[in-house]
């Protein structure tokens, strides 16, 4: 069991089957433990020696690690797994001050809790950056690398639009923008202030930084702060990152980041002043296919030069005579 004392820093980590990853993912967080950090790994469904493994690992190397078992219904997940590791810190962790999530497949930087930290001083919760892991490239050969810069010119586009007209997401633009669960950090009255993380099968990660948005917090997406993500095709998470690079190296078209919505609800959003907060969530409905990201990309830019002129047109209207 933890010992918990004053430790005021607690690092959650849901896992599912992770025996092969579970020791390099704590092996990274290692040498960043210090005495005020205690680590919560939340394992549920579990058929393999996930749990042997982290202990062993944690013995090994001095981690303070608490084991958390679960059985989760069917329609629960990695949402839920977050949630319980997040009420056990609460109840178990009087000096609690800050709250980070991480996955049991990925790395976090070799200074992930300090930068981590240090934005916590100024702001009430971090999303990271993830990049994949390097020796695990080989695996998306396969993706067309056309439509992958596609989506990232559609991906800055939006991102530019929600920084200007969004309230209160000024912040993202020029930054990565992502809200991953590989790489959150919250201050303990934040977390509480967006009513923690729903418990759902996926998607857990982008609802609670629109629930901190909408509770009036103050969201950073920090560059700094790095994870690197597993490139695996198999993952435990219907619709998560393994489904996503599944479906991007198939050859086949397929719907891009449901945090993209189509460019004409966007800017019909603009116009009314409804945007919500960032990062938004397009249905599966209406969520776009990598094939037509040209059309849309031309509509957000056509709308872009348009509001850049406007300012111009009014001035010179106000200079004409009456």
């Amino acid at each position: 069991m933890t010992r918990v004392g004053s430790k005021d820093i607690a690092i959650i980590i849901p896992a599912r089957n992770e025996q092969a990853r579970i020791g390099a993912c704590l092996a990274a967080l290692a040498g960043q433990c210090a005495g005020r950090t205690a680590v919560i790994l939340v394992i549920n469904n579990t058929t393999d020696r996930t749990g042997s493994m982290a202990r062993d690992t944690a013995l090994r190397l001095g981690i303070d690690l608490t084991v958390l078992e679960h059985r989760l219904a069917w329609h629960e997940g990695v949402g839920t797994a977050r949630r319980i590791g997040c009420e056990h810190v609460l109840q178990t962790m009087p000096a609690l001050r800050y709250m980070f999530t991480t996955d049991a497949d990925c790395i976090v930087g070799p200074d992930w809790i300090a930068r981590n930290c240090a934005h916590l001083e100024t702001v009430d919760a971090v999303c990271g950056k993830i990049n994949l892991l390097t020796s695990e490239a080989g695996i998306l050969d396969g993706m067309d690398l056309h439509l992958a810069e596609l989506e990232g010119i559609y991906r800055s586009l939006v991102q530019e639009i929600y920084a200007l007209h969004s309230p209160g997401c000024a912040d993202i633009g020029g930054t990565h923008g992502e809200a991953a669960g590989a790489s959150l950090a919250f201050n303990r009255t934040a977390y509480l202030a967006a009513g923690g993380f729903p418990p759902v099968r996926c998607g857990e990660d982008r609802r609670i930084v629109r629930a901190l948005r909408l509770a009036g917090c103050q969201v950073r997406h920090a560059d700094d702060v790095t994870v690197q993500a597993s490139c695996r095709l198999v993952g435990r998470a219907v619709g998560g990152m393994s489904d996503a690079l599944k479906a991007r190296i198939s050859g086949i078209g397929y719907s891009v980041d449901d945090c993209l919505p189509p460019a004409d609800w966007l800017v019909e959003r603009m116009r009314s002043k409804t945007l919500g907060p960032w990062p938004p969530h397009v249905s599966a409905r209406f969520r776009l296919n990598a094939q037509d990201l040209p059309r849309h990309i031309e509509i957000l830019e056509d709308f872009r030069k348009s509001e850049r002129l406007l300012p111009a047109r009014i001035a010179a209207a106000e200079a004409m005579p009456c």
